[in-house]
């Protein structure tokens, strides 16, 4: 039940604080005072869309918070436990979000942030709002079956049926695509057993190309590689008394002497006996270096031969050798595959047939199940019509199962049914579409009538309805108020109405008022006496709270419903 509501900067509505009570509260006031406007600001706190638009002009932010009491409510502990969001105290849930200029919106369950749609999923268990907009979703036969599922708690049942007709649906589409395949099977099996042998008869291995290039560089540039080494190694050690180790020795020879005058050469003397004796195993490494080079010219025809067979590879099948690799086995395995595709087609078969079987059989199963509901559900919603001021209707939900041209079920994801309400509102008519009901009084009891319904198989707690009374007056306007009288008993109602008959049956009421203040517009709201009341009432029945008659009438209906509360 929502208890407190906090708006600010929303539209026209500067601030409000609401102390909302259990039972039956409607909204009234002058036709554009923003009376809707609460139930705006509720939606948005529910999780509602919104843009930047909906913020009071000038005010950086808008903001709307609300104070829920859900005690004993299983769905929503769960949600909460799932989410890792403590509920602590236990009969408390504290929402709050906020509208940036920017366009940010930003929203939080209990303390912890949370995005729109987990905010919008999870306020569907505390709050039901049903406007003018919606009769539109009424109307619509496709949404009648998500309701008969809500009334006959069955989504479980029908998110397993969906879980099935997918696995069906997904090994049918391979299946198929086996099917078209086979043709192209033959010709593909000749292409890839051309590639395994091209490339097979190669038999390349991982960078060989690349330790090859590198050897046939040295073969084919050895000349020029000896004489460098040569050079190289003459100039460190040749023997002749001008290369570099000879020089280095004498150097040597004579930093050790001159050590023996002062003993500060010592360290110098050390450093050139360390860089003699590297330059001179650096010497003998080019030595053997040279020893060891050979020139083979039979080595390099046959690697410039094994080059261009890799070469060749790589234009059909690379860029890089690692592709040609990859190009086999992704071949081989591809005809692996197509060698058993004749074998997987039927045992796909067969898993299509088992799960077409037991898709099938349970969507028999869920439609049997709206069947007996649909006619449970048609009943109580006639009942509560009837009690709304039209007493000779008829109400039929009715569940068709699908068939193709063949005569066989056609199955969707949501089952093999179609749901629609009929409904006959007079005596001697037939029953026709509920979206071919012209009267917007008839469409409005009988939304009232599907909600109330949907209500007692629902944890939801309070339900809102803006301008439910459209259409209808009168009578029909004392029924509906009767109606949401009792439908108060074990729900919290908010109702914003135009009806005298439907506010006077309620336990409290705000009035709403439009104002100006230093040029700029503003909405309030304030909860009234029963003095206060007895005004706005009469103000509902005749457009004027001073008449005497319209007061008299507005104490009398305030009266009568106090009497029968009691009762």
């Amino acid at each position: 039940m929502l208890e407190q509501l906090s708006v600010r900067n929303f539209a026209i509505i500067e601030q409000i604080d609401l102390e909302l009570s259990p039972g039956m509260t409607v909204f009234s006031g002058e036709t554009g005072a923003g009376k809707s406007l609460i139930v705006d600001a509720l939606g948005f706190l529910l999780g509602a869309r919104a843009d930047s638009s909906i913020i009071r002009e000038s005010a950086p932010e808008c903001s709307v918070s609300g104070l829920f009491s859900a005690s004993n409510t299983p769905e929503i502990e769960r949600w909460l436990r799932e989410k890792e969001i403590d509920w602590i105290p236990k009969d408390t849930i504290l929402l709050r979000r906020i509208l940036k200029q920017s366009g940010r919106s930003l929203a939080w369950i209990q303390d912890r942030q949370v995005s729109r749609n987990e905010l919008a999923e999870f306020t569907q268990y505390l709050v039901d709002i049903h406007g003018q907009h919606e009769h539109q979703r009424l109307i619509d036969p496709a949404t009648h079956i998500d309701m008969l599922d809500s009334y006959a708690f069955l989504e479980q049942e029908l998110r397993s049926y969906e879980s099935v007709y997918v696995e069906w649906k997904k090994a049918l589409h391979e299946y198929h695509e086996l099917l078209e395949q086979k043709a192209k099977r033959s010709q593909q099996a000749d292409y890839l057993e051309f590639v395994i042998k091209e490339i097979s008869s190669v038999k390349p291995k991982p960078d060989e190309d690349e330790q090859l290039a590198a050897e046939e560089k040295i073969l084919s540039q050895h000349e020029k590689l000896f004489g460098t080494v040569s050079e190289a190694a003459d100039l460190l050690g040749a023997g002749e008394g001008t290369d570099v180790l000879h020089s280095l020795k004498r150097v040597r020879s004579d930093i050790e002497n001159a050590k023996t005058i002062d003993g500060h050469l010592g360290s110098l003397s050390e450093r050139l006996s360390a860089v003699y004796y590297e330059l001179e195993d650096v010497s003998e490494s080019i030595n053997s270096y040279r020893a060891n080079l050979r020139f083979d010219p039979a080595r390099l025809e046959s690697i410039e031969h094994r080059l261009s067979e890799l070469q060749r590879l790589k234009r059909k099948y690379g860029p890089q050798l690692s592709d040609v690799l990859n190009k086999y086995e992704s071949a081989r395995a591809t005809l692996e595959i197509l060698s058993h595709a004749d074998e997987n087609a039927a045992e796909l078969e067969k898993q299509v047939k088992s799960l077409k079987e037991r898709a099938l059989g349970a969507a028999l199963r869920l439609s049997e199940k709206r069947v007996a509901a649909a006619s449970a559900m048609s009943s109580s919603i006639e009942k509560i019509v009837k009690s709304l001021g039209m007493p000779d209707v008829r109400v039929d939900l009715r569940v068709t199962r699908t068939v193709d041209e063949h005569g066989a079920y056609r199955a969707t994801s949501r089952g093999i049914d179609e749901v629609e309400f009929y409904i006959a509102p007079n005596p001697g008519e037939p029953e026709r579409p509920l979206s071919r009901i012209a009267s917007g009084g008839e469409l409005s009891r009988f939304a009232l009538a599907l909600k109330a319904v949907l209500a007692a198989h629902d944890v939801v707690e309070t339900l809102v309805f803006d301008e439910i009374d459209t259409g209808i007056g009168g009578q029909v306007g004392v029924a509906v108020g009767n109606y949401l009288k009792q439908l108060s008993q074990y729900r919290q109602i908010l109702c914003v109405t135009h009806l005298a008959t439907i506010a006077a049956r309620a336990d409290q009421q705000g009035k709403v008022d439009k104002y100006i203040t230093n040029g700029r517009t503003s909405t309030s709201l304030r909860f009234l006496s029963r003095q206060e009341r007895e005004s706005e009432i009469a103000r509902m029945l005749s457009g004027s709270s001073e008449s005497d008659v319209s007061r008299t009438h507005a104490a009398e209906l305030l009266d009568q419903s106090q009497s029968q509360a009691l009762l």
